[in-house]
């Protein structure tokens, strides 16, 4: 079986969970088939990928697109990396260095993928004599390429919504770049045309990421497409995030973390770990803020006896207020908190999970999350809010006092949140002994239930037209 990936984000290329998650189950799905990845070079050619990839890119091949009242040239550059073939499509308007910003950019680069991707597949044919079994879509960005391709192609397509967005775009800004053909009357609402119904009735199966957050939203969204719907968990790369890659890997976490809080210019106390996009609308990041502050201000039961003890570092960048309000939190309490307004790269991330007590997830909602399950792996136990894949992977203490892995609290609720931290940083000052099993525990669980073969193998069954919601599903977690 050859297995075709459309996608956005691939490593290097990193703005969210998404790029994760694609390259893993493409180097998984590597066991069981031929897997070749199509992305548009957001760049990456000007840069110095050598460690990333098998080799330098290499152009493949040529040929030219038609958007609206002109014609474009588009190059593709053929790689590989852990035996996944990556090919980088490559213009003036896909070469944009950023991913999704700024909008019309953005709107432009995904009408040329969309264009383009039916354009290699012409040449890699001729070429190479064979066609893709599946194309595999991943969000709404590549929804147009795949329901091209099974047109002109006939080859089937596999939808998976990571995240719904409700991405809408006009008739009239589909007729001018020449997209006529896909309009939908059934998908039409106004002048707008809903692109992930339209890719969820075209596609042969439609999957999202966790089995919570398709039940959050099977009314809303997913019960219009009943039969050739179902969830396939993600996984986590636990070859890398593993203790024994940390720098300090001799070390225990005590002196891990102490060291980690010095270089950060903060006494040593009990850590909570915050890492991301800081989102209010999903990653609930001004819940987080909210609750650290009334720990601070000694307005929860027990802040008191902990409160000195607290150490929060938050690192990510995102909303800019949010990002101001953690820049004056830093200022308001220096030696309980540092903002790193940045992102560092996995290694350096692996580092403070691996000093961290506990990696604060404080979304609105989460169709899965990776953080959680790189915290599991790290032995850093997650505080999180019931919702989607938190609440599918996270066992909660108050629910399964044997095999817990975390703490789950409801959403949208700084003062449960805080009150959850403080519980937590009382055990780990009265009784750090106690939290060691919660620690072997959740790296466990993770192996063992949210690894990317037992993704791929799920994915596998959705190619072959084997996978409905009928599976057998094992929860984990509290209903709620």
């Amino acid at each position: 079986m050859l297995v075709s990936m459309a996608t956005f984000e691939h490593l290097p290329i990193r703005v969210g969970g998404l790029a994760e998650a694609v390259t893993s189950l493409g180097e998984s799905l590597r066991k069981y088939a031929d897997v070749m990845v199509l992305m548009p070079s957001h760049g990456l050619l000007e840069k110095d990928v050598g460690g990333d990839f098998a080799h330098r890119p290499l152009k493949y091949c040529d040929f030219r697109i038609f958007v609206g009242d002109r014609d474009y040239p588009v190059t593709v550059y053929a790689t590989e990396r852990r035996g996944v073939r990556i090919f980088l499509f490559s213009n003036e308007v896909l070469d944009h260095p950023n991913v999704y910003q700024p909008r019309e950019i953005f709107m432009q680069k995904m009408v040329h993928f969309t264009k383009a991707v039916p354009g290699l597949l012409n040449v890699f044919l001729k070429k190479e004599m064979v066609k893709p079994d599946i194309i595999h879509i991943n969000d709404w960005h590549c929804v147009f390429s795949g329901a091209l391709v099974k047109k002109y192609f006939k080859i089937p397509f596999v939808f998976t919504i990571h995240r719904l967005c409700h991405e809408r775009i006009s008739v009239h800004d589909l007729n001018e770049v020449n997209l006529s053909e896909l309009v939908d009357n059934n998908f039409l609402e106004g002048e707008l045309f809903n692109i992930e119904k339209f890719g969820a009735h075209r596609c042969d199966h439609l999957t999202t990421v966790s089995y919570s957050y398709l039940n959050e939203q099977w009314r809303n969204f997913f019960s219009t497409f009943e039969g050739k719907t179902t969830y396939v968990w993600n996984g986590t790369d636990h070859a890398f995030w593993n203790p024994a890659e940390l720098d300090y890997a001799h070390l225990s976490r005590p002196e891990r973390r102490a060291r980690l809080l010095q270089d950060n210019g903060l006494p040593d106390g009990v850590l909570f770990f915050n890492v991301g996009r800081l989102d209010a609308e999903q990653k609930g990041i001004d819940v987080l803020l909210n609750a650290f502050k009334l720990i601070m201000q000694n307005e929860v039961g027990g802040a008191g006896n902990v409160r000195d003890q607290i150490r929060f570092v938050l690192l990510g960048s995102g909303d800019q207020h949010l990002e101001h309000e953690a820049r004056q939190l830093q200022e308001q309490y220096p030696l309980n908190m540092k903002a790193i307004i940045d992102y560092l790269g996995r290694e350096t991330t692996r580092e403070f999970y691996g000093a961290a007590d506990f990696c604060v997830i404080p979304s609105n909602f989460e169709p899965f999350g990776l953080v959680q399950l790189e915290a599991m792996c790290m032995g850093c136990i997650p505080i999180g809010t019931k919702v989607g894949g938190i609440n599918d992977t996270v066992i909660d203490l108050h629910y399964n006092s044997e095999e817990c892995t975390g703490r789950l609290v409801l959403p949208r609720n700084p003062a449960a949140l805080a009150q959850a931290m403080v519980e937590m940083a009382s055990v780990t000052v009265g009784a750090e002994d106690k939290l060691e099993g919660m620690r072997t525990r959740g790296r466990e669980h993770v192996i063992m239930n949210f690894n990317w073969d037992k993704a791929a193998q799920r994915y596998l069954l959705a190619y072959q037209n084997k996978a409905t919601i009928k599976l057998p599903f094992v929860s984990y977690a509290e209903p709620y």
